[in-house]
């Protein structure tokens, strides 16, 4: 018996990385596991993840937060939700 990589799915074709990490659905059932799991630090990975794959600087630019905020609020690790808010806002609009 031969196998090949062609019969079975998903094996063998391009995986793009970032069309998952940009799909918001996919980024917000991994930050609803991370609070289920009373995991706060893992919500920040998720978002710094996902804002790295969106590319901070063209997010700071499209909004009215400055890029030195986008940066402080990964880096501190403890944004309040306001800012959260605003930064996944201005993701999607």
């Amino acid at each position: 018996m031969v196998l090949r990589l062609e019969d079975f799915e998903g094996i063998g074709k391009e995986h793009n990385p970032s069309d998952y990490l940009t799909n918001p659905e996919n980024i917000g059932k991994a930050i609803v596991e991370c609070l289920e799991n009373n995991d706060p630090e893992g919500v920040m990975e998720v978002i710094a993840i996902y804002l790295e794959a969106v590319n901070k600087t063209k997010l700071s630019q499209s909004n009215d937060l400055h890029r030195q905020t986008v940066y402080s609020a990964l880096k501190h690790r403890n944004p309040t939700v306001k800012t959260l808010a605003k930064l996944m806002y201005s993701y999607a609009h």
